[in-house]
């Protein structure tokens, strides 16, 4: 797979994209002025079922400075050989990220640029209500104001057991057959080299002061949780 990184230094963001081999597209935003991870797929329909065209959805995270590159820093960077098959210095394992909420009318004032990238989503733009609530007052608008805009789950999707008042939990995506029933999807996205921190050498003589000598690689997974109306939304897990 070949990885494409852009560096967008007027917006403080940078873009990750790749295709993979199962035909989904991923592309990743960091749009650090305002401290959103946008993690975008967009992937084709099930033929033998009859699918067309593609299904496109987004999920947004909290962006955490240390895990990347200022966009600057990234914009300076000149890659020899691209063609070289890279492998990445750290692995930094599996985060697992249960979505609690559709964005909705909150995307534009969570992030613009994201809002931007998510266009063709429409609709299917997740957040959790954690990362919502870290995530720093946007100009004219109150956190209230922004936690209001987002439209939660159904209470029975998001509890881990059988809820109290007996209403049934929604169950998983996995092994359901009924296409038009709901249920909680899942899908895998693994990010296999991206640079996520710069490297310091020490000046000659001993004691010189630091200088900036490369870039530090990481791997990491996700794994996204969350609701959809309709298995048919959800046809790959199996």
């Amino acid at each position: 797979m070949q990885e494409n990184i852009t560096a967008n230094v007027p917006e403080d963001s940078i873009t990750l994209e790749f295709m993979r081999l199962d035909g989904v597209f991923v592309s990743q935003l960091v749009d650090f002025a305002n401290e959103v991870e946008v993690m975008k797929l967009i992937i084709p329909g099930e033929e033998e079922l009859n699918q067309i065209g593609f299904q496109t959805i987004c999920f947004l995270t909290h962006a955490a400075h240390s895990d990347f590159i200022a966009p600057d820093a990234m914009a300076k960077l000149r890659q020899k050989n691209p063609g070289t098959v890279r492998v990445a210095e750290e692995e930094r394992g599996w985060r697992q990220l249960t979505a609690t909420a559709w964005a909705g009318a909150a995307l534009k004032f969570l992030s613009p640029a994201g809002a931007k990238h998510c266009q063709e989503a429409k609709d299917a733009v997740y957040l959790r209500a954690v990362d919502l609530a870290r995530w720093p007052a946007r100009p004219g608008m109150e956190e209230a104001s922004v936690s209001s805009a987002v439209t939660s789950f159904p209470e029975n999707a998001l509890a881990a057991e059988n809820s109290l008042d007996g209403k049934v939990d929604i169950g998983s995506c996995v092994g359901e057959r009924n296409l038009s029933k709901d249920c909680i999807c899942h899908i895998e996205i693994c990010i296999n080299w991206y640079p996520c921190g710069l490297k310091y050498c020490k000046g000659k003589p001993q004691g010189g002061l630091s200088y900036r000598c490369g870039i530090k690689t990481c791997r990491r997974c996700q794994r996204y949780h969350y609701y959809v109306r309709k298995k048919d939304l959800c046809l790959w897990d199996e």
